[in-house]
Formats: structure tokens, sequence, C-alpha cells
């Protein structure tokens, strides 16, 4: 990733690049927390492969949050005990940098989750709706918004 090429300041594109990764990683896990439970109401003991694949997945998306976290703690952070974030250009470059790689690592293996749970046979929507919507589609919107994270970065003049 290098410099931005809008007028945002670099400090100020890297506080909303990692702003909205979390805040898109967070719904995702919330989502699929929810609709695990959601299920496991409705449907007891059935739908095994189901429940399988939403575990994998919200494995999967605690691993991804584990090296959100970890890259926050050595690149985004100043220093541990301030959790300031940084502001001297080189720092701020080299964790632009190293959000770039790390979101490229995220995507596929995102997508694979994502593919994963587009496969699987849909449960029937009595049992995934709640009040403001599908939990199932929400989930899949959730899973394609980190896909696409790319494009946020990209309005931010973010270039990969």
């Amino acid at each position: 990733m290098a410099f931005p090429a809008s007028h945002d300041a670099p400090t100020d594109v890297l506080w909303r690049l990692n702003n909205e990764y979390r805040k898109r990683l967070n719904q995702a896990q919330t989502y699929l927390d929810l609709l695990e439970q959601l299920l496991m109401i409705q449907s007891g003991d059935q739908g095994a492969e189901i429940f399988e694949a939403l575990q994998l997945a919200r494995q999967e998306l605690v691993i991804l949050s584990e090296e959100h976290r970890d890259w926050r703690h050595h690149y985004y952070y100043d220093s541990l005990e301030t959790r300031r974030m940084v502001h001297d250009s080189r720092a701020v470059n080299k964790a632009l940098a190293r959000f770039s790689r790390m979101r490229s690592q995220h995507e596929q293996r995102l997508f694979e989750v994502y593919n994963v749970l587009t496969q699987l046979p849909r449960p029937d929507t009595r049992m995934t709706r709640v009040p403001n919507g599908d939990l199932w589609v929400m989930t899949q919107y959730a899973l394609n918004d980190l896909i696409v994270f790319g494009d946020y970065a990209s309005k931010l003049g973010v270039l990969n």
C-alpha cells in the first residue's frame, strides 16, 4: 500500500483503515455467533454440516482478528503502554504497508470461508429470520464487506 492519492493526511487514512476493518471484522463475528446460536435453538441437532462450517468460519475470524490485533500492537500503536497511534511518516508508511499485506492475506482466507458458507444447503428462512432481516444473508454480506475491503481503501485514495 503506497501513500494515499487523496487529500487526507496519511495518519487519518491509517486511522480510518484500522477502525473500518476492525468494525467489519467485529460485525462478521457477531453475525456468525448469532447465526450459530439461532440455528442451535431452532434446529437442535439437525444441520451438523452447517454447525461445523459456522464453527470453522468463526475460528477463522477469531484468527484474523488476532492477526489484526497483532498488527495494531506492532505497527499501529506507538507503544502498547500509551496505545497512541503512530504519527511519524516512516512509521505510518510501514503500518500502511503491513496492513496492506495483512489484508491481502485475509482476503483470500475470507473468500474461502465465504465460499464454504455459500455452498452449504441454506437453512429454512423461518429459522434465520430476525426482526431486521435474514441472518443467513446478513452474515454473507458481512463476510463480503470484508472481502471487498479494498474498495473502501481505494475510496480513501490508498493505492494497493
